[in-house]
């Protein structure tokens, strides 16, 4: 696991330094990006997070991740001097874009919106790649993609980056977890339409030799 997503998950630090205890203090070390402000950080909006995931039906992976996407909204609002201290504590904005958030989902939910395209192709990724003939299909069909498309398609399906993690260590050129899935739900869907026609050539090259 990467140095981001134990700075996150990274629950044995009992001792945290109080000094964050001053929001003022906690905000000058977020800037900097220093590995115990995120960890507290976590520390003191997770608990209310987790339970307002909860009241909306979510799972606990979905909580850790939104926890995750939210803290990284604030660090990159941070890094782009896009987020004015207030003399209030950060994780009351963490907290209230996850409410946002989850609000937000729920209206989407309720209104039976279309499905992402990068969500109906996740099956298509699912299956055990690893040793199989598929791998060397999808490989190939990677390689007819342009080279970003490839990048953000391995770094979630292959090494298994969390988007959070992709944004926080500026391994592509974006800067907010939503660009980056919708430019990657343009990627995947590029990739089955690419695996779709195959299947057809497949099949047509079947019925001729029959």
């Amino acid at each position: 696991m990467s140095r981001i997503l134990e700075t996150f998950f990274n629950r044995e630090s009992s001792n945290i330094n109080k000094r964050y205890l001053d929001p003022a203090l906690l905000y000058s070390d977020l800037k900097i990006e220093e590995g115990m402000a995120i960890r507290f950080l976590y520390s003191k909006c997770s608990a209310t997070i987790y339970k307002l995931g909860k009241q909306f039906n979510l799972t606990d992976e979905d909580i850790e991740e939104l926890i995750c996407d939210c803290i990284t909204l604030l660090i990159m609002k941070i890094r782009e001097n896009s987020y004015t201290f207030q003399q209030n504590n950060p994780a009351t904005y963490v907290i209230e874009v996850a409410k946002n958030k989850v609000r937000n989902y729920n209206r989407k939910e309720t209104k039976n919106q279309s499905i992402d395209l990068e969500s109906a192709a996740e099956p298509f990724f699912e299956m055990d790649l690893v040793g199989s003939d598929n791998e060397d299909l999808i490989n190939k069909l990677l390689f007819k993609l342009d080279s970003n498309c490839q990048k953000l398609i391995r770094l979630k399906y292959f090494d298994e980056f969390q988007d959070s993690e992709i944004i926080i260590t500026g391994l592509t050129q974006y800067t907010t977890v939503d660009a980056l899935k919708n430019h990657r739900s343009r990627c995947m869907k590029k990739l089955v339409e690419l695996t779709q026609n195959k299947s057809l050539n497949i099949l047509r090259n079947e019925q001729s030799r029959g």
